[in-house]
């Protein structure tokens, strides 16, 4: 075997990726502030009895856990930055009112999320705390499709769901919790023949249910029919008026609905939602409501956000190499050097060729439309093309 061989579903982060990766994330930071949102950047590792606090068995079998050969306690690596805010929320910034709070960060993860997704994602994301309100849930979802847009990902099909549809079935059936590791994952395959392993323990109106949901999935229709043929289970009705208001507010193109999108299940507690953008094979943004978590912390702070999954999307967004002027490898021409510092200081990118420069391999990095020629005593910007050599 290769010793610089990577491990499954681990990558180098090249050039062109980290540039967009990096553009992205300052989109990002840009408008969410513009928003109210504070900058948190929370550590990579933490206890792991901290940092999977509230967060469910899904996010457990995803994170690294390694000793400390400090303290000798579990550590975790983070698989997700969102109980990490929460419990900056609510154990240390202590705040009565809403806090609004935004991140980014690469996360691990122990299993990918499917065969072919990257075990180490870059992320970005928001969180609200303080409002259980549907302007909170609104407020949320809207910024989220304006930063897709900002990226250029106009195209974006918003699935909505609602995790108190499921759990006014489950609440009905007492053995429900004994299989609901079968359920949910019948629930996010939409196969019902994964039923079969907890058939015995459920009433059979619940699987009737449950069935019903797999197949209930689409445009508006869906929010009618799961009203009338799930009327019969307390919470239903009030998901669903949840879900209808925010999808007549959030001025998505494209928007479906899916009450058996069960991800994150075991602590979301209302509205969840997803986006997906074509060409992408996995949603590149995943948030919802998550109301309990806070309380693990010592406050019971209602919270909504997202998460968005940089590293996903930029196979799609179309990108261009940066201009780049050349100047001469002349170090000892003050006029020269002081003709580049403020060329950077305007923000250009200017290279300065060393001995075994190439333009060949610069070319492979930047546009080289501009040289620095020294005419009639003063360095100037010239536009030329450079011919590969």
């Amino acid at each position: 075997m290769s010793v610089w061989l990577l491990p499954e579903n681990i990558a180098d982060m090249l050039p062109r990726e980290a540039r967009l990766i990096e553009r992205l994330r300052s989109k990002f930071f840009s408008l969410v502030q513009s928003h109210g949102f504070e900058v948190v950047r929370p550590p990579m590792i933490e206890y792991v009895d901290s940092l999977l606090t509230g967060s469910g068995s899904d996010l457990d079998l995803r994170t690294f856990k390694i000793i400390d050969q400090v303290s000798g306690r579990t550590l975790g690596i983070r698989a997700d930055m969102t109980p990490q805010v929460a419990r900056i929320d609510a154990h240390i910034l202590n705040r009565s009112g809403i806090s609004r709070l935004c991140y980014a960060g690469s996360v691990l993860h122990a299993r990918p999320l499917h065969p072919i997704a990257s075990r180490q994602p870059y992320v970005c994301g928001i969180e609200l705390f303080g409002s259980s309100s549907h302007q909170s849930d609104l407020e949320v979802i809207r910024i989220g499709l304006e930063v897709l847009n900002s990226f250029g990902l106009d195209d974006q099909y918003l699935d909505i769901g609602h995790v108190g549809v499921v759990r006014s079935v489950l609440d009905t059936d007492p053995r429900a919790h004994e299989c609901l590791p079968e359920i949910l994952t019948a629930l996010k395959l939409k196969d019902p023949t994964e039923l079969d392993l907890a058939v015995d323990k459920l009433k059979p109106e619940t699987v009737k249910a449950l069935i019903k949901l797999m197949r209930l999935f689409g445009g508006e229709e869906v929010l009618d029919k799961i009203e009338e043929e799930l009327s019969a289970f307390p919470g239903v009705r009030k998901a669903v008026e949840e879900v209808r208001w925010i999808a007549e507010r959030c001025q998505a193109k494209h928007i479906s609905f899916d009450f058996s999108a069960v991800h994150g299940y075991q602590y979301l507690t209302g509205i969840t939602y997803s986006v997906t953008i074509p060409g992408c094979y996995q949603s590149v943004l995943r948030g919802g409501r998550y109301d309990n978590v806070g309380s693990k912390f010592g406050r019971d702070r209602p919270a909504v956000g997202f998460t968005l999954y940089l590293r996903e999307m930029i196979g799609v967004i179309p990108t261009k190499r940066p201009y780049a002027i050349v100047a001469p490898g002349d170090i000892d021409d003050p006029a020269l050097t002081e003709k580049i510092n403020s060329l950077r200081g305007e923000g250009k990118i200017v290279v300065q060729l060393l001995p075994g420069d190439n333009f060949e391999s610069l070319e492979d990095a930047f546009r080289l439309d501009e040289e620095l020629v020294l005419e009639d005593g003063k360095w100037q910007i010239v536009r030329r093309y450079f011919k590969k050599e």
